[in-house]
């Protein structure tokens, strides 16, 4: 399964091994000429960005990959090494498709290779599942590279992180969210049935099909 920190892993690999041969940080803008290049095995690029949580200056690495039968896209995996933080995302240059597209799959309960399937969900996609009536806008996750378990599982995640709040302001909603959560975590780890829908009126968003 390809999760956020496997990538950032996987960058990180890679970056260890170049970065022996060649320490330098580079700028912004010979990042970007770098990975516009149709080079087929193109490097890691580094450079130095501002984290927004300390404010002190942390790092961003940059890997242009392909995506089998997709497209190739740009991933991002940014580090702080004084608060941490660290965050992963999929990135298009803006680029929007001559057509929208919209994946369909039906999960079957017990099926962990449908579950196992690698997403490219881009900023302009929205995810339902509307067994439970569930809606995932695009506001509210960046673009990511993941798969069908690594997107319920952090909706779950971020849902499960507000409770505190909301059990103090809203407590209806928060009591009906503590039994939503565990529906989602089932279909998660593949307890119960259901259908994933990607939407992307952008065109950008892919779910494997092997």
């Amino acid at each position: 399964m390809v999760y956020f920190d496997q990538i950032a892993k996987s960058i990180d690999n890679r970056f260890c091994t170049e970065t022996s041969q060649n320490p330098s940080v580079m700028d912004v803008r010979s990042v970007v000429e770098a990975v516009s290049t149709d080079d087929d095995d193109a490097p890691v690029y580094q450079v130095e960005s501002l984290c927004m949580r300390c404010g002190e200056n942390g790092t961003t690495r940059f890997l242009l990959t392909l995506i089998p039968h997709f497209r190739k896209i740009l991933l991002s995996a940014f580090e702080c090494p004084h608060c941490g933080e660290r965050n992963n995302e999929v990135q298009f240059a803006g680029e929007i498709q001559p057509r929208g597209s919209c994946y369909r799959l039906e999960v079957s309960s017990g099926d962990q290779k449908m579950l196992d399937r690698q997403v490219v969900k881009s900023e302009t996609a929205t995810i339902k599942i509307p067994q439970l009536d569930f809606e995932i806008p695009p506001e509210s996750q960046r673009g990511s590279l993941t798969t069908v378990e690594g997107i319920l599982v952090r909706a779950a995640d971020e849902l499960l992180a507000l409770q505190e709040e909301r059990k103090k302001v809203d407590p209806q909603t928060a009591e009906a969210i503590d039994e939503f959560i565990p529906k989602l975590r089932a279909c998660a780890t593949g307890t119960s049935s259901f259908t994933f829908i990607l939407d992307d009126p952008a065109g950008n968003s892919f779910i494997e099909n092997p």
